[in-house]
């Protein structure tokens, strides 16, 4: 029989859903007739001595031998497809024969509608060149694009970055960083941003929104230059934000991509393939990236924990890391993408590679990548793996069909449960041509942004001693102010010249206020409300002339400004970015020496600080002009906005940090960063679990500021900490996890995620201005467990009025109170006495039970 026969001969017609098509193995060759003769008579030639094995469409266990592949034409579009949503829950299956890839194979048998869709989507898309379609990437409009399947009505699958917004993109909002988000500790902010991120990439026709970071950096290092994309180092702070942000964005019918699993810490050596970074000494794909070397314990306890709360949210997708995990690549891993993601997780979606994360075909489709990104993208420059390479390993037995179509199903099945492709969005995402008309899909989004980057304001000094400090008097009251330095004022260049210029203008960190940082997190603002602006605008009806002096470096121009107002401001910033780290943790340029300038000449100096991460700020933090110091972080285009009204009490900072600061390098943990020029670059995770905070407790370290400070413009007293046991089965999850723990009688069927404990205490707000306080849990574990001092596992935000009492409440589940037993490889309560705290910060604690485990 020849393998392409006519493309005229019927084909027959599933009526449930209006497709044609010849066989469950036939292939999809092209959007029009010519392309599919073409590449019909190629797959011909190429695959004579080779037929296509496929797994029955009843999926009952065994592969049968099929005639060679048929070539078909593009028929009409499903117009049914979208009966396929909402249809694809899965049943966990491991097939050994994927060589350790687990699938979520055996599906329902039947839609609600009754339709056997699962199935019949299987034997739809089971067949090579559709599936290589899908798992490959493609050249478009988009960062990554997928191939199409016409006759499917399934058109390229559209993922997009970044964290901060739709880049790069014209008429979208610039939201605030992760690690804003996370300063807020709100949990409702937090879900709010989820949702108004998805709504913009929805409406600029991405399926797939590359983000939220949820874990990939945590950030082990300070010096980390991406850990201000994510939600901080605690991973019960970073796994709360990280489950609210994936099932709110979901719920706008976006599939998220949480990423980047796993312990990808450093930016230097991640040596993404076909890449050279500034600092390679080696030819290109000579060096291997940077192996995060890592025990068992650890990668559960840590670096584990915000993605099992990223699947138990039902994220669509998890983007693998560039770097390596114990010495293999984390995009062809098979402890960390099938045993843990996929096996002990029980993730059910597709797993993504980073741009250039993969390094080859066989053991990262065998060992648990489904995607690969981005494909022949990029004219191919981060290497051209998957697609006719894949086709020829399915062909001669190398890669299971089975195992093709579990990556096709991970990888369609959550975009087809919560999109209708035949009515979503298009891509509309050029930033460069503006003669080319774009859709608006900002809404009315300033509002959140706002009230994020508000609510994350934290201040960590302020000393009101002679009528200093903050809040400021009434406008009325003052007569001048002086606002000093680069980062209050706007970009001199514009915010997008540089970027469309080829990079003409002054680094982004000496270009005017910092909204966010850079690399693939950035997103172009549509406008930037900076600090100077805000402030002239809140000021302009009855307030204080304001003089100014933007710019670092001419100290005395600065000090003579500060010298005749009766209050300055002095701003400052520090960049990071994805691709380096950072090479100190100062502000710049020349962010210390301007601020002991302004103080010298001005008794009621504020520092305001936005930054990616901790900062050293030793050189003027107990200067006795410097009253007070608010961390803004890195806010998006309402910086400005947000913080004026902070400034005169309008609103009380209620941020509180999200990660520590140290009062110099050496305090943090050492090996953070590796650096050494070598082919095989190793880092050795030897602190184990204590990463930020963790380490300070640990090791008894006075930090400058310690993680969850946050002072108020009011103050609060606590009562008692009260501890009851309220079993609550699991109602929050919307794809549980496979996560085991060791089961005591009457455990069976119960899940990770009960609740077992509810831990309540009373805050009353007993100054005289409306705030609000973050009531923080901490559980100190029996001495006999390698644990650390104290981890968090509840925060509850209240806001009171002057003399208004509330009640936090904080639940603790199984998995708040267990631990990772390596010998079993399953959680586990431990016996003994463990502390239960509160309290306002990490090292503010106010009220404590002591509970005993039998």
């Amino acid at each position: 029989m020849d393998l392409c026969r006519s493309l005229s001969d019927p084909v027959r017609q599933i009526p449930e859903f209006g497709v044609h098509r010849a066989s469950a193995r036939h292939l999809f060759l092209g959007s029009d007739e010519n392309n599919a003769r073409a590449r019909c008579e190629r797959l011909r030639n190429s695959s004579a001595e080779h037929h296509l094995t496929s797994s029955s469409p009843n999926h009952a266990g065994h592969n049968s031998q099929t005639p060679t592949p048929t070539c078909i034409p593009p028929a009409r579009r499903c117009r049914k497809c979208g009966q396929l949503h909402g249809t694809l829950r899965r049943r966990w299956h491991v097939d050994q024969r994927f060589q350790r890839s687990p699938g979520p194979l055996e599906p329902d048998d039947h839609s609600g509608e009754g339709i056997p869709a699962p199935r019949i989507f299987l034997s739809l898309v089971s067949s090579g060149y559709i599936q290589v379609n899908i798992t490959s990437g493609f050249d478009g409009s988009c960062a990554g694009v997928t191939g199409q399947i016409v006759r499917l009505g399934i058109p390229p699958i559209c993922l997009q970055d970044g964290p901060t917004g739709v880049r790069p993109a014209r008429r979208v909002s610039q939201f605030p960083a992760g690690i804003t988000t996370a300063a807020t500790w709100n949990r409702d902010l937090i879900a709010a941003r989820g949702t108004a991120l998805a709504r913009e990439f929805h409406d600029k026709g991405a399926n797939i929104w590359i983000g939220p970071v949820t874990g990939g950096p945590m950030g082990r290092s300070p010096f980390n230059g991406r850990l201000w994309e994510g939600f901080g180092p605690d991973p019960y702070l970073h796994g709360v934000a990280s489950f609210l942000t994936v099932k709110s964005a979901q719920a706008e019918g976006v599939v998220t991509c949480s990423k980047h699993y796993l312990a990808y810490e450093q930016e230097t050596f991640r040596n993404p393939y076909g890449e050279a970074e500034s600092y390679d000494v080696f030819p290109v794909n000579a060096q291997d990236p940077i192996s995060s070397n890592l025990d068992d314990k650890t990668a559960h306890e840590l670096y584990m924990w915000p993605f099992a709360e990223a699947v138990r949210a039902g994220s669509g997708t998890v983007m693998c890391s560039y770097n390596e995990v114990n010495s293999t690549h984390a995009c062809a891993n098979d402890v960390a993408l099938n045993q843990w993601l996929k096996g002990e997780l029980g993730f059910q979606g597709a797993v993504v590679s980073d741009w250039g994360g993969t390094w080859d075909t066989k053991t990262s489709t065998l060992f648990g990548l489904d995607v690969t990104m981005p494909g022949s993208g990029i004219d191919g420059l981060l290497g051209n793996f998957y697609g006719a390479e894949l086709i020829a390993m399915v062909q001669n037995g190398t890669i299971p069909e089975k195992r093709l179509d579990d990556m096709v199903l991970r990888t369609l099945a959550p975009i087809l449960e919560l999109q209708d492709l035949q009515t979503y969005p298009r891509p509309s995402l050029n930033q460069v041509d503006l003669t080319i008309p774009t859709n608006n899909v900002r809404r009315d989004h300033y509002k959140i942004i706002r009230q994020i980057a508000q609510e994350a304001i934290t201040m960590v000094k302020n000393n009101r001693t002679g009528g200093g400090g903050l809040p400021f008097p009434a406008l009325a009251d003052m007569a001048s102010l002086a606002v000093i330095g680069q980062d209050a004022g706007p970009a001199p260049y514009g915010m997008t010249s540089c970027d469309v210029a080829g990079n003409t203008c002054p680094h982004a960190g000496n270009n005017g206020t910092l909204t966010v940082a850079g690399g693939s997190g950035f997103a172009y603002p549509p406008y930037t409300i900076d600090p100077l602006a805000a402030i002239n605008a809140y000021v302009a009806a009855e307030g204080p002339d304001i003089n100014q002096h933007l710019e670092n470096h001419d100290l005395a121009a600065a000090a003579l400004q500060a010298s005749v107002s009766e209050a300055a401001i002095v701003f400052l910033s520090a960049y990071a970015s994805e691709g380096y780290d950072r090479a100190n943790l100062t502000t710049y340029p020349n962010g210390d020496a301007l601020v002991q300038a302004v103080a010298a000449v001005n008794k009621n100096t504020i520092v305001v600080l936005h930054v990616p991460g901790a900062v050293i700020v030793e050189d003027w933090i107990d200067h006795p002009n410097v009253t007070a110091v608010l961390i803004a972080y890195l806010p998006g285009q309402e910086s400005g906005n947000s913080l004026a009204p902070v400034l005169w009490g309008e609103t009380s900072p209620s941020g509180k940090l999200p990660y520590t600061f140290a009062k110099d390098v050496s305090d943090w943990p050492p090996n953070g960063i590796m650096a050494d020029a070598v082919l095989k670059p190793q880092v050795n995770f030897t602190e184990k679990l204590l990463i930020d905070y963790k380490w300070f407790d640990a090791k008894n370290i006075t930090p400058r500021f310690e993680f969850g400070l946050g002072l108020s413009y009011t103050t609060f007293s606590f009562g008692q900490l009260s501890l009851n046991e309220t079993f609550k089965a699991d109602n929050t999850s919307i794809q549980p996890t496979a996560e085991q723990f060791v089961a005591l009688p009457g455990d069976s069927g119960k899940s990770m995620y009960d609740v077992l404990y509810t831990a309540t205490v009373s805050i009353e707000n007993t100054g005289q201005t409306a705030g609000a306080e973050v009531a923080q849990l901490y559980v100190s574990f029996p001495s006999a467990e390698d644990e650390p001092p104290r981890v968090l596992r509840g925060f509850d935000k209240l806001q009171l009025s002057p003399g208004q009492q509330g009640t936090a409440t904080f639940e603790l589940t199984r998995k708040d109170l267990s631990v990772w037993d390596v010998s079993q490889q399953k959680w586990r309560v431990p016996k003994g006495s463990f502390t239960i705290s509160v309290g306002a910060s990490s090292r503010d604690l106010r009220s404590e039970v002591v509970q005993e485990f039998a």
